[in-house]
């Protein structure tokens, strides 16, 4: 998974689908539900998705060194 600020249409994907997930689980129309949000909560919905991303970066990464690690004994 690469870094969201290299790829804002995975970022954009990812975003949309969180919010239409959320929306249609609370019976919102996701229109509407867009309309309706701030722009702190636009921004702060986009800071989660980043930092969501590098945790999981970083789980991957270590992931793959304990793998790479286990195969090696």
């Amino acid at each position: 998974m690469s870094d969201s600020n290299q790829n804002p249409l995975f970022t954009s994907k990812l975003l949309d689908l969180l919010v239409s997930d959320i929306f249609k689980k609370n019976g919102i129309n996701l229109e509407q539900g867009k309309e309706k949000l701030t722009d702190e909560q636009k921004h702060a919905i986009k800071e989660l998705v980043q930092d969501l991303s590098k945790q999981v970066d970083a789980f991957v990464k270590k992931d793959n060194s304990t793998n790479k690690a286990d195969n090696a004994e």
